[in-house]
């Protein structure tokens, strides 16, 4: 879980390591090797799901392709993608495109997200105004968010914590004012928490404070046909709502969904 945090680390990474293993042969020209990592919801290993998976795995079946997938850190992706160890991997961010790299248009927006309880009443309208309160985040979020959100940090009583799946339910238990996380991620361990088994519908009682820019998730390709083709079917899989029947069976019916 804690590796999600290399979901905002990864973007522009650009290293390759050359000592990275090369991959069987795969089987035909309409089998493929997807790469990811483990960062419920977007990629769970466990049972090689997740938003993000799901999504680039659903637009290539569509194009009858059969997609075997493997877990291996984010930053090893890239690298054994473009050097054709691999076909696509999943996510990434945007950078331009070169000769051994191309990225499709936006699989799902990612949204770091200000959770806090709707009776404090909070009313924020930038970083600068949060002060003097208990702030519960990831694993570098700070090296994340820029300038302001450090200095904002500072600011306040600011903690990161390795494990994010515990977030939400302190929350809850009004252990903290305010709790900062994709808002996907939130709502996933929301969901997941016994508590929320036994008190309904705890999303109502959620506010949400979007004062940090959304990023934009992509799948890298080293085949710019396959990469076209990938993007022509995924703007009709978008328009037909099914990444929305993705999203709601990893985290529900949520205030903002």
């Amino acid at each position: 879980m804690a590796k999600i945090a290399l979901l905002f680390q990864f973007i522009g990474f650009i290293a390759v390591n050359a000592l990275l293993p090369i991959s069987v042969a795969f089987a035909n020209d309409k089998e493929l090797l997807l790469l990811t990592d483990d960062g419920p919801p977007h990629m769970i290993a466990a049972n090689e799901s997740g938003i993000d998976l799901d999504i680039t795995k659903q637009v290539l079946q569509s194009l009858g392709y059969r997609v075997n997938v493997e877990f291996s850190p984010l930053q090893r992706n890239l690298a054994r993608v473009t050097m054709k160890q691999a076909d696509l991997f999943v996510p990434t961010f945007y950078q331009p495109d070169t000769d051994k790299l191309f990225l499709s248009e936006p699989i799902i927006s990612y949204r770091p997200t200000i959770f806090s309880l709707k009776s404090r009443d909070f009313d924020f309208e930038q970083l600068a105004d949060i002060k003097n309160l208990t702030i519960y985040t990831f694993q570098g979020a700070t090296g994340y968010f820029g300038e302001q959100f450090s200095q904002m940090s500072e600011q306040n009583n600011y903690r990161e914590f390795h494990d994010m799946s515990k977030l939400p339910e302190l929350l809850l238990k009004q252990r903290v004012d305010l709790i900062v996380l994709d808002y996907y991620i939130f709502y996933y361990f929301l969901n997941q928490l016994p508590i929320t088994k036994k008190i309904a519908n705890q999303a109502h009682k959620i506010d949400e404070h979007t004062l940090i820019p959304p990023v934009t998730a992509h799948v890298g390709f080293n085949n710019p046909a396959l990469r076209n083709n990938f993007n022509r079917v995924l703007a009709q899989y978008l328009a037909a709502g099914k990444d929305k029947k993705v999203i709601e069976k990893y985290i529900g019916i949520t205030p903002s969904h």
